[in-house]
C-alpha cells in the first residue's frame, strides 16, 4: 500500500470506500473515504466549487476526486451536503421549514448519475419564513453536532462566508439568523478602494479588538468608519496589516451587535474553520460573552453518518 502526504493527512491510493461523504459549498469541494468502522480512509478536497460549474459538470468533478476509492463489484453511496443542492447546484433539493430537524432522511434527492458504481444522495437544506432566511451545508453540521450532544439546548453560531446564529431546542432548529460578514470582507478587501490599503494575509491583534469594539458600539457608522481605513492609510500611513485586521474586527463587531439576540446570556457554540472560530470566540470575549468550539470537520462527517445510517437502515 503506497501512502501520500497531503496538507497534514495521510492519503491511501489504493483504499475502497464503504461510503462517501461530500461537503460541496460554493467555492471548495471536501470528500472523505469512509470505512467499514464509520472511519475516514481518505480525504480529498477541491476548488472547483458549485459557483464554477454547469449542471453537467458536477459528476466528472466528483469522480475525479473519488474514482480511486470505488468497487467496481458493487455501488457505492455518496452522501453530499451543501450548495451542491442549490438551484444552480446539481440537482436543487427541497428545504425543511423551521422548527424542524436539521435532516429528514425522507426528503433526501438522489441526482441523477451516469457512471453506475456510484449513488448520489444530497441532503435539504433548511428556510425559515419569518423572518425570510435559508441555510445549505451548516444543517448538517448541526446534525452532527447534534447527533453528539444529544441534550443539547442553546445557541449554535457557524462562521463563513455566510455566518449562521441558530437557536437549538429539543433536537430541532428553532430559528436562526445569516450574516453575510464573510463576504462583505471579501468585496471590500479585494474589491473596493481598500484593497489599495489592506494587507493579504497579515493581522494585527490590536487593530482587530479595537475594530471589534467600534463597529459593536457604532454600527450605523460602519459606512464612515470602512473609508477611514483608506484615509487613515494615506494620511497617517497606516500599515496594512492593522487595516485588514480592522476591517475584519469592525465587520465582526457590526455581526455581534445584530446578534446580540442569540449570544447575550448564552454559552455559543462555535462550528467553524480554525481561524473563524478563533476570530469569532475572540470577538465574543471582547465584548463579555461566552463560547467553545466544535470541530467542524467532526460535526459534519457526523451529520453525514447519521443520514447515511438512517438510509441503510431504512
Amino acid at each position: 500500500m503506497v501512502a501520500l502526504w497531503s496538507q497534514g493527512r495521510i492519503i491511501m491510493n489504493d483504499i475502497k470506500a464503504k461510503w462517501i461523504a461530500a461537503d460541496w459549498g460554493t467555492t471548495h469541494m471536501r470528500a472523505w473515504a469512509i470505512g467499514e468502522e464509520d472511519n475516514v480512509l481518505a480525504f480529498r478536497e477541491s476548488n472547483e466549487g458549485m459557483k464554477d460549474l454547469q449542471q453537467n459538470e458536477f459528476e466528472p468533478v466528483l469522480l475525479r476526486l473519488i474514482e480511486s476509492w470505488l468497487d467496481e463489484a458493487k455501488v457505492t453511496t455518496v452522501m453530499a451536503c451543501g450548495m451542491v443542492g442549490a438551484k444552480q447546484g446539481w440537482v436543487e433539493t427541497p428545504y425543511l421549514k423551521t422548527p424542524c430537524v436539521p435532516i429528514d432522511n425522507n426528503q433526501l434527492t438522489t441526482a441523477n448519475t451516469l457512471d453506475t458504481r456510484i449513488r448520489v444522495h444530497l441532503v435539504p437544506g433548511v428556510m425559515q419564513n419569518d423572518p425570510a432566511d435559508i441555510m445549505r451545508g451548516e444543517e448538517t453540521q448541526i446534525a452532527g453536532f447534534i447527533n453528539i450532544k444529544h441534550d443539547f439546548k442553546g445557541v449554535v453560531c457557524l462562521p463563513g462566508t455566510h455566518a449562521k446564529w441558530v437557536n437549538i431546542n429539543e433536537g430541532q432548529i428553532s430559528n436562526f439568523k445569516t450574516f453575510m460578514t464573510g463576504e462583505l470582507f471579501g468585496v471590500i478587501s479585494n474589491h473596493t478602494l481598500i484593497r489599495h490599503s489592506t494587507s493579504i494575509k497579515g493581522w494585527n491583534q490590536n487593530s482587530f479588538e479595537e475594530g471589534v469594539h467600534e463597529g459593536f458600539n457604532n454600527p450605523g457608522l460602519i459606512a464612515s468608519n470602512l473609508f477611514s481605513l483608506r484615509a487613515e492609510s494615506i494620511v497617517n500611513n497606516l500599515d496594512r496589516d492593522q487595516a485588514r485586521s480592522s476591517l475584519s474586527g469592525l465587520l465582526l463587531g457590526v455581526e455581534l451587535n445584530g446578534a446580540q439576540s442569540y449570544w447575550k446570556d448564552s454559552n455559543v457554540t462555535l462550528i467553524g474553520s480554525e481561524l473563524l472560530s478563533n476570530n469569532y470566540q475572540l470577538g465574543l470575549k471582547i465584548l463579555g460573552g461566552q463560547s467553545e468550539l466544535f470541530s467542524l470537520e467532526t460535526a459534519t462527517l457526523s451529520g453525514l453518518s447519521s443520514s447515511y445510517r438512517g438510509l441503510i437502515s431504512g
